[in-house]
């Protein structure tokens, strides 16, 4: 009997003084339930869930569905160059959040470049272990994508034709392309995109209130009347070519890219009104190859 009281004192002792324990470093939630933030907690920490990370002016805004027997949330980031996977990526602490949204400000360069982040559910000094979510983000105002699509002559620039420009953030529709820009081929291997010029043969060096394909072969010196309508808030431009205005339709072969206006007024993001990304220098992706075919 007395080796039975003695045993039972002993795991009441050790209970009190788990019930105390002041952490100072990582612990398993292994129950739920409600507990001070001095204590050991029992409590399992759930992570967020459906992190999206969305480029705006020369911030990232973040947001996520919220985590389970929490009071906040820890963010971390870390560059990943040119890279969108996230799988190898060692982050570091950038802030926390009390609620399910971040704004990371002044997150931009290098432009085209991608960031990484994960999100956890904290509470007092625990974090979530399992299944934070992670997310990355391409810096600055990029044009992510260029997709050209047939719609007359296969192989040829002409009429019907159409080239569709994705964003990573919403444009304002003022800074880009007029209804009466044209689309001209220059015989040799320039496109030149919403060329303000409107009549007249084409050449290399118009003005553009958009920018040019170019390193691919185009065989002939030609203008079209062209469309521009934008939609998914303003983060996607489909050109449509229209009505031939002079020469005639262009043969298209090689491997053409996307150069956008260096016009620093052109092409201005709708929050805070930043110029396009129009070079590829410090790593970034901002010059993409066009998909698809004419």
């Amino acid at each position: 009997m007395r080796r039975l009281a003695v045993s039972l004192a002993l795991v009441a002792s050790l209970l009190g003084g788990a019930a105390a324990y002041e952490p100072t470093s990582g612990a398993s939630f292994n129950a739920r339930g409600a507990n001070p933030a001095s204590t050991y907690a029992f409590t399992a920490l759930y992570a967020p869930t459906s992190l999206t990370a969305t480029a705006s002016g020369h911030n990232v805004g973040l947001s996520w569905s919220a985590g389970t027997n929490g009071n906040g949330y820890a963010v971390l980031g870390v560059a990943n160059g040119s890279s969108s996977d996230c799988s190898s990526a060692t982050f570091a602490s950038l802030g926390t959040a009390a609620s399910t949204s971040y704004i990371d400000t002044g997150r931009y360069t290098p432009q085209g470049t991608w960031f990484c982040y994960q999100v956890k559910t904290t509470y007092g000094p625990w974090a979530s272990v399992n299944g934070n979510p992670t997310t990355a983000a391409q810096l600055g105002v990029v044009a992510v994508s260029v997709a050209a699509a047939n719609g007359g002559t296969t192989g040829k620039l002409d009429t019907g034709d159409t080239i569709t420009i994705t964003f990573n953030q919403a444009i304002t529709q003022s800074t880009g392309p007029g209804s009466s820009d044209t689309v001209c081929s220059v015989n040799g291997a320039t496109v030149v995109l919403a060329a303000t010029k409107t009549t007249g043969s084409c050449g290399a060096g118009e003005t553009s209130d958009l920018g040019t394909l170019t390193g691919g072969s185009s065989s002939k010196n030609a203008r079209w009347a062209a469309t521009y309508a934008w939609s998914n808030g303003n983060t996607t431009l489909k050109i449509k070519l229209g009505t031939l205005i002079t020469g005639s339709a262009s043969t298209m072969s090689g491997t053409w890219k996307f150069n956008p206006v260096t016009t620093t007024t052109m092409l201005l993001s709708t929050t805070g009104l930043f110029h396009i990304c129009d070079t590829n220098s410090g790593g970034g992706a901002c010059i993409p190859t066009v998909t698809g075919g004419f």
